[in-house]
């Protein structure tokens, strides 16, 4: 019993040393490849940050892309946008798309909705303070050759 007992945590531990290693792999493949400010008026601003992660395959790609949310310069919330696609040379699609968002400092994050469309995916909320409403609009498309804007 206690053999088992030893070959059962040697198995387990190697498996937690595997998905660690694994995990930090896929972290040191993501880079940053834009990050700019967008002014949307009335004092708020978003900060947007689009990163890549490599893939095992050269035909797909995912991304995601953040907006930090800022009003008079206080910060107010976070949306992020995860994407993965597929492409060809001559053609482009969404394959997938999730994400998530917060609010802080008196502001909340909600109506969250998610998709994708042909070589499009995109994600739609609402930052709202009570009586402000700060519409949330995150997207990514991917071309043929596989460059996202």
């Amino acid at each position: 019993m206690k053999t088992h007992k030893k070959i059962l945590s040697a198995v387990l531990v190697s498996l937690l040393m595997f998905v660690f290693a694994f995990s930090c792999f896929a972290q040191e493949n993501e880079r940053v490849i834009k990050t700019y400010t967008e002014d949307l008026g009335n004092g708020i601003t978003a900060v947007v940050t689009i990163t890549e992660t490599d893939s095992l395959t050269r035909s797909s790609k995912t991304h995601s892309i953040t907006k930090d949310y800022y009003s008079s310069g206080t910060y107010i919330g976070a949306a992020a946008l995860t994407a993965s696609f597929y492409y060809d040379g001559s053609t482009a699609r969404a394959t997938g798309a999730g994400g998530a968002g917060s609010g802080a400092n008196g502001w909340s994050y909600g109506d969250q909705s998610t998709g994708t469309s042909g070589n499009h995916a995109y994600l739609n909320a609402t930052l709202s303070n009570g009586s402000h409403d700060v519409p949330v609009s995150l997207s990514l498309t991917c071309s043929p050759s596989g460059s996202i804007s």
